[in-house]
């Protein structure tokens, strides 16, 4: 399962111009770099700050490009001695950018930068290493909830739960997010004492402040204070101002709050609309990146227990090709829709072309399910079924719960709009 994982997000990287810089950082960058050899410490100070500008000149000054000149760079200071002003500008103008609302609305992302700010402040004389240490610590993370969507959608809900980050990512990717980064920043030539922060076998005070960064970005986008003020309390790290630190926190938290409140307040509605605003804006281009943006957090907004893709294969038949929920990986290679018509509900909304709801499966008869139906999903209480048309019925979006969850006329109006969204890229 861990190379199954591994395989997966280094596929969904490939072409992808990665996690995108803030407008602000680039800007300074820029700025910076015009002043020449005068502004290089004002350059490196500022690429600290972002994650995107951290990863990209690291891994470039160790790829193979340069590694007669500065193998092992582990600071953003060495990797510019190697690369030079004239890459490091081609790098920055390359890189995506975001506004800081859209930072904002990224909560992993969001919470990287804090951490990587949290962690400057501790170690004001190591700013530097503090920054890069506590970036790559959550690198893991940050992937996955670029890459992963189904994945962090299913860490999320373990860790709602009652189950912890470390645990949650365990069991969903068989591989804690701190070892998915030990991967990744291995897979791109950094240094092993860049690798031994991220696995916790490195420099005790980088490690330390790390980890410490992150648990309190993550407590302080969440507005727990109290919590952020015990770990704060509990931090044992020689040449760390906790008073100075405990300020900057406790501002963050008031900082955090009105974005906590509007993420507490926002309905199923609300962020089924983003989705389908998002997805519309993205234009994704096949079946296979659509379906993986958008199962995971259609289910998650309307507390579905599988939200399932079906597609019509040469054979006749309607085959899952995507899904989320509980016990996919069974449902992808047994539940189908056979080609021969039969009296079940999925067969009626194919050839009749027509969304089905059915509020109470328990009043079906089996016969009106597909074969196993009723042993594969026992739980399920209630389910809908959207065709996808071309010039024929040509796939099904199907979404089912297994709890008492009512939808709203207004919901269910936004998640025909979402199916719609498949009918350009679908198979004629």
């Amino acid at each position: 399962m861990t190379s199954k994982v591994l395989d997966k997000l280094l596929h969904a990287m490939q072409g992808s111009k990665g996690v995108p810089a803030t407008e602000r950082s680039v800007a300074s960058v820029l700025g910076a770099l015009d002043i020449g050899d005068e502004g290089k410490h004002e350059v490196v100070q500022h690429i600290i700050q972002d994650f995107a500008l951290t990863q990209k000149v690291l891994k470039l000054a160790n790829s193979a490009m340069y590694a007669p000149f500065g193998s092992g760079a582990a600071s953003v200071s060495s990797a510019m001695n190697v690369l030079g002003s004239e890459a490091v500008l081609h790098l920055v103008l390359g890189t995506d950018l975001v506004s800081d609302d859209e930072v904002h609305q990224d909560g992993n992302l969001s919470r990287t930068l804090l951490a990587s700010e949290l962690a400057r402040n501790a170690f004001a004389d190591r700013a530097e290493d503090a920054s890069i240490a506590t970036l790559m610590y959550e690198v893991g993370r940050l992937m996955t909830s670029k890459y992963l969507a189904a994945e962090t959608v299913a860490i999320d809900h373990k860790v709602a739960q009652g189950m912890n980050v470390q645990a949650a990512s365990l069991e969903v990717l068989g591989m804690t997010y701190q070892e998915l980064g030990v991967e990744l920043a291995a897979r791109w030539n950094l240094p092993l004492n860049i690798l031994s922060t991220i696995d916790g076998t490195g420099d005790p005070a980088l490690v330390g402040i790390a980890r410490f960064s992150s648990q309190a970005s993550s407590l302080i986008h969440e507005c727990k204070s109290e919590d952020v003020n015990n770990l704060l309390r509990n931090l044992d790290l020689p040449g760390v101002d906790k008073s100075r630190l405990g300020s900057l926190m406790a501002r963050k938290v008031e900082e955090a709050r009105p974005f906590q409140l509007t993420k507490l307040n926002e309905t199923a509605e609300q962020a089924l609309n983003a989705l389908l605003q998002m997805l519309t804006l993205e234009r994704k281009t096949s079946v296979e990146e659509l379906s993986n943006a958008m199962l995971p957090e259609l289910a998650a907004s309307l507390q579905m227990a599988h939200c399932l893709l079906f597609m019509l294969t040469r054979s006749g038949e309607f085959r899952v090709r995507n899904a989320f929920g509980k016990g996919v990986d069974e449902l992808k290679s047994k539940l189908r829709i056979s080609a021969e018509f039969l009296p079940t509900t999925f067969h009626a909304a194919i050839k009749n072309n027509i969304d089905i709801s059915i509020a109470d499966v328990s009043k079906l008869r089996e016969v009106s399910l597909p074969e196993g139906y009723c042993q594969m999903l026992p739980q399920v209480t209630k389910f809908i079924i959207l065709p996808i048309t071309t010039n024929r019925v040509t796939g099904l979006l199907y979404c089912d719960w297994d709890s008492d969850k009512t939808l709203k006329t207004s919901e269910m109006d936004v998640v025909k709009e979402l199916r719609s969204l498949f009918t350009p890229i679908f198979p004629q």
